[in-house]
């Protein structure tokens, strides 16, 4: 009589790398899914506020979320970012608690206004990543036991080149063009405790490329207080990226990572495909006292609802693992000597700096076993301003080091699944300077 698997088994492993090409940024038997965890677009800034920047009026930071924001940009700027994060993942039955680590380059972008009506920005990141290692057993008719391991890893990255244009007063239109590249590997083995059959391996590579295009809208009010109202709305059509898929299935003698492969299988071979990515769509709302002295909000308060059509998603497999899933954000930011008007004259540091709170409730486009995984938490982070000394006349240089953190979980223990608790922590460099310059000699 066959009997049930008898759980999951966690493997811990830690990867660091700054290579964007070849980190692997996720420890989790979720990103076997699909194409693994799709990443955030939201810089360390963005994060730290819950991730909530649609409606984000932004004249010193690139905001990647909405196309549309880039026409806000006063200077240009240059962002670099980078991540390090822990996850406990914990399984009830069997009563398993493993703990994994990550770290490597977030993103690079570059934003310039390239006239007072239109703003662009280029940047590399992540798009997702692969990075598991699992595995499963049953015993068959009371007297074969079978062990089956899963591994994974590669990722995607995307380069991006986004446009917007103020097409009236407070009304900008953007778009990304968006090149998306990458290698997934996958492998799997049948494993028995017995030499009447022979162990199996498969491996699959899939190199994935393609251009993926989103939009957006940003319409900001201002009212005659200094306060301000921006409402984002951001759409991306479903797309098709070619994946090239190369499967090789072995039978082989000897012990996993030392197989010797003696009989190919006829499933072995190359072959064109597709991956079908959903469409997405957004709301957000920003509301906040705006400063001339510093180009932007002084505080704000930002809210998005963002919804992911995974029931359109494909995968290179014909395999359709994800389902239609949501995400609501908030978060608020304020910098005292700008936001309280008994502070406008105070030298001191501390209140100069940028004070960020946020939280987020995600259903993930996961469903396993009719459970859907839901994935929440809460982030913190500070804007502090690094001190420019000796400009020149008419020189503007600003810039400030980024820090975040997003405390939280995503999973259950119910139904045999397994509950991750996670820390991550961002650190970002943005950096402003004012261009073309005209001075004037007497």
């Amino acid at each position: 009589m066959q009997k049930g698997f008898n759980g999951i088994f966690l493997v811990p492993f830690f990867v660091l790398s700054l290579h964007l090409g070849a980190q692997v940024n996720s420890v989790s038997p979720y990103s076997r899914l699909g194409i693994g965890d799709i990443y955030p677009e939201t810089y360390t800034r963005t994060l730290s506020l819950g991730g909530a920047s649609l409606g984000m009026h932004d004249a010193l930071n690139i905001n990647l979320t909405n196309p549309a924001s880039y026409s806000a940009l006063e200077l240009s700027t240059f962002e670099v970012g980078f991540q390090a994060g822990k996850v406990e993942q914990r399984q009830a039955n069997p009563d398993i608690t493993r703990t994994n680590g990550n770290a490597g380059l977030r993103y690079l972008a570059f934003g310039v206004p390239l006239t007072e009506w239109w703003g662009s920005a280029i940047g590399i990141q992540p798009y997702s990543f692969k990075g598991y290692d699992i595995a499963t057993s049953r015993t068959y008719n009371d007297s074969l036991d079978i062990d089956y391991r899963f591994g994974g890893t590669g990722g995607l990255n995307q380069f991006y080149w986004g446009n917007s244009f103020e097409v009236a007063k407070g009304l900008s239109l953007g778009f990304n063009t968006r090149f998306i590249f990458g290698k997934l590997e996958e492998v799997s083995y049948v494993l028995w405790n017995t030499n009447r059959f022979f162990n199996t391996k498969s491996e699959e590579e899939i190199s994935v490329k393609g251009v993926a295009f989103d939009y957006g809208l940003q319409y900001r009010y201002d009212f005659e207080n200094n306060k301000s109202l921006g409402i984002g709305l951001t759409y991306s059509n479903s797309m098709s990226l070619n994946a090239q898929v190369g499967n090789f299935a072995y039978n082989f003698t000897g012990s996993v990572g030392r197989e010797t492969p003696f009989d190919s299988l006829a499933t072995s071979g190359t072959r064109e495909s597709s991956i079908q990515l959903p469409s997405e769509f957004g709301i957000g709302l920003t509301y906040g006292g705006i400063d001339p002295q510093i180009l932007n909000y002084s505080w704000a308060i930002n809210m998005d609802f963002e919804f992911f059509n995974g029931s359109e998603f494909q995968n290179y497999d014909d395999s359709k693992p994800l389902s239609n899933s949501y995400r609501a954000q908030l978060g608020g930011y304020l910098i005292p000597r700008f936001a309280f008007k008994n502070l406008n004259r105070s030298s001191s540091y501390l209140t100069a700096v940028e004070y960020r709170l946020g939280g987020f409730y995600e259903k993930t486009p996961y469903t396993l076993g009719g459970t859907d995984i839901m994935n929440y938490g809460i982030t913190f982070g500070l804007g502090l301003p690094v001190r420019q000394k000796s400009l020149g006349p008419g020189e503007v240089k600003v810039s400030t080091i980024n820090t975040g953190i997003v405390l939280g979980r995503r999973g259950t223990t119910a139904n045999g699944l397994i509950e991750e608790n996670y820390l991550n922590v961002y650190i970002g460099i943005t950096l402003n300077d004012k261009w073309f310059i005209k001075y004037k000699y007497r």
